[in-house]
């Protein structure tokens, strides 16, 4: 833990704040009060769904303005209510990286992003280049330059909007979960570099992350908002973890190196892979984009009732391996065979009967207008009935703590409970394989249990299941690990000798699971 800074007046001051979406009698938070001080750097906690990000917003001015939301209290930036300021000055002064990086970019490429951002501060051309090359260097993105975002993997996104917020030269910079989307060596990269920044520049930060492993050193204050919307704790970082664990796995939230304790949960058995031989092959499979080789001479068979940990960088082609497994793409060359039949030959209505699908952004398998619509949108096609879809549904909502929200538009959500959601339309029956792309992510402890037991209960009912994770503690649990690197599956086997592979694991930027890590030496494994 750092040392904590002198008190001196407050960046920003939050005052009785209240915020509602609709009714301000029914808040999603409320009477919050609390201080943020130069040159320091606060860890913001809470179970999902808290409204952590929707406080964020509120501080530095997009909420409630750009949504239809309402607001008691006051929140004052350098002494002056920021209602007081011009639009869009707070927000320059006050920087956000988004938990979803794609919902900050405006522009096609990284470059004109990036311009972008410098022509809203009115900064001259003739400086731009000089200045989109230094952050660029800065984040580790330098050959990504005229690369256009969409092209680019979920954590070269979230360096790309840090780039763009740290041109704005912001006084406090707010993260919200911003390194949900990186593999493990470029987790700790990110935070390396957030502190050898914040030292450089002398910037506040609030960090809202639900698991702090890797940050605890950089943090000098942490905040709590319980499940009640108000503030539960507000002090030091000195001890912090010891001194509150009753209350934070009452509120469950993660603590640090307890992952392992939240996922190895009563409920999980020993449940091993069908002797049924193969649900899922794929032979000699090519894949380019634009002429670019994404993955090249896979061979890979899986087992019916296997757990399967797809892992590796970013930009591996984890979840591009994913989608051509489940016949969302079509490979260049080769073929998938799916129950020993080619997935071209399935009819789709058929496949998707059997094959579940859990996309990386939830937000791209929502299709109606409320929670409950999209819990049912696929029993309906399958004609349930009525009444069993009403039950089903709502034992979905309960599981999975969308029981408040059933009547709510899926794209109003918290990110965690999109995550949710996306999971839980695919549970409605038990497909034969379930196929996700970072299932926990945007999970607090108490969630991520709970999805894990469901996870294993299905295993034991002989459903395959194949994780795409940046999660090594949840790559533990499976019974084996792939591992992807430059284009190849270079690893294929059980976790417990892959942690083993020191050499592997520097090259493919992969590190041991926490529970590993803290029983030795700082360094030894990064």
């Amino acid at each position: 833990m750092r040392k904590v800074q002198p008190k001196q007046n407050p960046l920003l001051k939050v005052d009785q704040f209240s915020f509602a979406y609709e009714n301000i009698n029914k808040p999603l938070f409320k009477e919050l009060n609390f201080c943020l001080y130069e040159n320091e750097v606060t860890l913001l906690l809470g179970a999902s769904g808290s409204g952590k990000s929707s406080l964020a917003l509120c501080l530095n001015g997009l909420y409630p303005d750009t949504v239809e939301g309402v607001t008691s209290g006051q929140i004052y930036y350098e002494g002056k209510n920021i209602s007081d300021y011009p639009k869009g000055e707070v927000n320059q002064q006050i920087g956000i990286v988004f938990q979803d990086p794609e919902s900050q970019f405006c522009m096609i490429t990284v470059e004109d992003e990036l311009a972008f951002t410098l022509e809203n501060r009115k900064v001259p051309t003739s400086r731009m280049s000089e200045l989109i090359t230094e952050v660029l260097h800065l984040v580790g993105m330098e050959n990504f330059r005229t690369r256009k975002i969409h092209e680019l993997s979920g954590g070269q996104k979230q360096k790309v909007a840090l780039a763009a917020v740290l041109l704005l030269e912001p006084k406090l910079l707010i993260l919200d979960e911003p390194t949900a989307n990186l593999d493990p060596y470029s987790t700790l990269e990110f935070i390396k570099l957030i502190e050898r920044l914040q030292k450089k520049r002398h910037f506040s930060i609030l960090v809202i992350e639900h698991q702090s492993n890797d940050w605890t050193e950089l943090i000098n204050r942490v905040l709590v908002i319980g499940q009640d919307g108000t503030i539960k704790v507000d002090d030091t970082s000195d001890n912090f973890f010891q001194k509150y664990q009753q209350l934070l796995s009452n509120e469950g939230i993660f603590q640090p190196h307890d992952v392992m304790d939240i996922y190895r949960c009563q409920d999980y058995g020993t449940a091993s892979p069908s002797e049924k031989g193969w649900i899922l092959t794929i032979e000699h499979l090519r894949y380019t984009r634009k002429e670019q080789a994404i993955l090249n001479n896979i061979n890979l068979k899986i087992r019916y009732g296997e757990f399967i940990a797809l892992i590796g960088e970013n930009g591996a082609g984890k979840s591009t391996l994913l989608q051509l497994m489940a016949g969302l793409l079509l490979p260049d060359e080769g073929e998938v065979l799916f129950k020993g039949q080619s997935l071209i030959c399935w009819k789709e209505n058929e496949l998707r009967k059997q094959m579940g699908y859990v996309f990386q952004n939830p937000e791209h398998q929502f299709i109606t207008d409320t929670v409950y619509d999209e819990l049912t949108f696929a029993m309906k096609l399958n004609n349930i009935s009525k009444t069993d879809m009403k039950e089903i549904a709502s034992t979905l909502m309960t599981q999975f703590h969308l029981e408040k929200h059933q009547y709510d538009n899926p794209f109003s959500l918290s990110g965690g409970q999109k995550r949710r959601l996306s999971v839980a339309t695919m549970l409605d029956e038990t497909p034969d394989i379930l196929l996700f792309d970072e299932p926990t992510f945007g999970q607090d402890a108490k969630t991520t249990q709970e999805l894990m037991k469901m996870i294993w209960k299905l295993k034991q009912n002989g459903t395959t299941i194949i994780f795409v994770t940046h999660d090594m503690d949840i790559v533990d649990l499976t019974d084996r690990a792939m591992v992807l690197h430059n284009q190849e599956v270079i690893y294929e086997g059980v976790p417990e000798t892959l942690w083993q592979q020191e050499e592997l694991l520097k090259k493919t930027r992969l590190r041991p699971p926490s529970w590993i890590r803290k029983n030795v030496e700082s360094g030894v494994f990064l």
